[in-house]
């Protein structure tokens, strides 16, 4: 059996070897074109880069640092400044002199009248043309320096900048001024520009080692301004500026 079954199995494979492969269909020309003759998709349009640099505006050329960019308007050199401007002692006595030169009232700046060295070791350390302002009628402004009351203020120190009082540096005692009003009822307390006109009083004297109040102006009348301190910055807002620091109405006691 075993011979007849090994015989049978090399017929087949024989005749399975001898067999032709089934014929595969060639491509036809025309399909050949066909797949060559597809065209690509047309690309797409791109946009053309925009030239920022023609449509940006076109800029002045500057040169130079920031601060030499900006724009000052020049200052009418016929205006007169309402605070001095003197740095020197020269130049404040030369503006004392300016003031006497008019017709009184003169009006004078607390910069200018404090213009000198004050030494209190000195048995008269008033200088002497300092001393020839005694018993002359002024007009100068400043700013309220309440002492204990702030309703009904008859008597008060007046100061050139209320900012420079609270924030900087204190004034010299050369540079205060007493102020008597005219007026019995006095006035209420203001934080805004003062201007007072009265005789002024100068002396020098020393009470327990303290140095008494040398200028003094009497029979004062007054006008609130706006305003307008020398030693504030531009910006400043003084309705919120003093907050905390001077009153803002009534005090009780």
């Amino acid at each position: 059996m075993k011979p007849l079954f090994v015989l049978l199995l090399l017929s087949l494979s024989f005749l399975a070897c001898s067999e032709e492969p089934a014929p595969v269909d060639p491509i036809e020309p025309e399909e050949v074109v066909a797949l060559d003759a597809q065209e690509e998709p047309p690309e797409e349009p791109r946009e053309q880069p925009v030239d920022t640099e023609q449509q940006r505006p076109e800029e002045e050329e500057t040169e130079g640092s920031l601060r030499d960019r900006i724009t000052v308007t020049p200052a009418d050199p016929d205006a007169q400044p309402r605070w001095s401007q003197a740095e020197t002692i020269e130049e404040r006595r030369a503006n004392l002199d300016k003031a006497l030169a008019s017709e009184a009232p003169h009006y004078i700046d607390l910069h200018d009248l404090g213009g000198w060295i004050l030494d209190e070791r000195e048995k008269q350390p008033i200088p002497d043309y300092i001393m020839a302002l005694d018993g002359k009628e002024f007009i100068m402004r400043g700013f309220m320096m309440p002492d204990i009351d702030f309703e009904h203020i008859q008597k008060f120190h007046l100061v050139r900048s209320l900012y420079s009082c609270c924030f900087g540096a204190p004034p010299q005692l050369n540079e205060i001024m007493r102020v008597t009003l005219a007026d019995e009822d006095g006035m209420e307390y203001t934080y805004n520009t003062l201007e007072v006109r009265g005789t002024l009083h100068i002396e020098f004297e020393m009470i327990d080692g303290l140095v008494e109040d040398i200028f003094r102006l009497e029979n004062c009348t007054y006008r609130i301004l706006d305003f307008d301190d020398p030693g504030a910055p531009e910006n400043f807002d003084a309705s919120t500026g003093f907050d905390g620091v001077v009153p803002s109405g009534s005090q009780e006691y």
